[in-house]
């Protein structure tokens, strides 16, 4: 008999509030997907200063409230997404990502977008990972 179908909503205090209706993440059985992170302060809302690797550092601690709201953690991340205003800025936010993500890396795609949805945001980063 298969079990049913469970999708439970993870709220993480130290993660920026979502500016839309989304969850911080969702766990679905042994998987957690973590919703797109930008460089937003969660104190403020604003995107950080520093350009782009301010920005991709925030997004890495937002990121990690989430998973460790869920009880996870960054070393169990199997897939990330990479959205970029700048393709040209990939080697600059991925060398950020190898300070918060050891290997054995997890699966990768990079996609350079027009725009984000907050004002001046120039990445952000979504992942899935092992609950």
């Amino acid at each position: 008999m298969s079990q049913p179908y469970t999708r439970q909503a993870v709220h993480a205090p130290g993660a920026p509030a979502p500016n839309g209706n989304y969850s911080h993440a969702v766990r679905q059985g042994s998987t957690l997907h973590v919703a797109g992170w930008m460089g937003d302060d969660p104190k403020t809302g604003k995107i950080v200063e520093g350009g782009i690797v301010g920005q991709t550092h925030q997004a890495m601690r937002n990121i990690r409230a989430c998973l460790e709201a869920a009880g996870s953690s960054l070393d169990k991340i199997v897939r990330r997404r990479i959205y970029i205003i700048d393709i040209k800025q990939f080697r600059d936010v991925d060398a950020v990502w190898a300070e918060w993500v050891g290997p054995p890396f997890p699966v990768s795609t990079c996609v350079q977008i027009g725009a984000l949805a907050k004002e001046g945001a120039l990445v952000e980063l979504e992942v899935v990972a092992d609950a």
